[in-house]
C-alpha cells in the first residue's frame, strides 16, 4: 500500500508540471526538434529568464534533458510517454470543447 501511496504522490506531481501552459507548449516544440533557450523564447514570446525557469522543471522530473554545443544547450524531450500523456489529455479536451462523449467503451 506504501509504494502505491508514493506512486500516486509522485505521479500528482508530475501532472502539477504539465499543468502549466508554458511548460505544456515547451514539450510540444520539443516533440520532433532539440531547441536552444533562444529558439524557445523566440518561438514561445516568453522572456528567457521564464523559459529556463521552466526548463529547469521540466529536469528536475526527468521530461527534459539537454546536449551542451559550444555555448548553448539544445534542450530535448527525456523520455518521450509523456506525449502519450499530453495528447491523450488533449484528445480528452477536445471531445469536451466540441460537447461529445468519448467513443471508447
Amino acid at each position: 500500500m506504501t509504494e502505491n501511496i508514493e506512486l500516486i504522490n509522485e505521479t500528482q506531481k508530475i501532472l502539477k508540471v504539465l499543468s502549466n501552459s508554458t511548460r505544456l507548449n515547451i514539450l510540444l516544440l520539443l516533440e520532433h526538434n532539440s531547441l536552444s533557450v533562444n529558439e524557445l523564447v523566440q518561438k514561445l514570446k516568453v522572456s528567457q529568464p521564464a523559459i529556463s525557469k521552466q526548463l529547469n522543471i521540466l529536469k528536475k522530473f526527468q521530461i527534459v534533458t539537454f546536449k551542451q554545443q559550444g555555448t548553448t544547450n539544445f534542450y530535448k524531450l527525456d523520455d518521450l510517454h509523456i506525449l502519450t500523456v499530453i495528447k491523450s489529455t488533449m484528445d480528452h479536451a477536445q471531445h469536451i470543447l466540441n460537447n461529445q462523449k468519448c467513443d471508447n467503451n
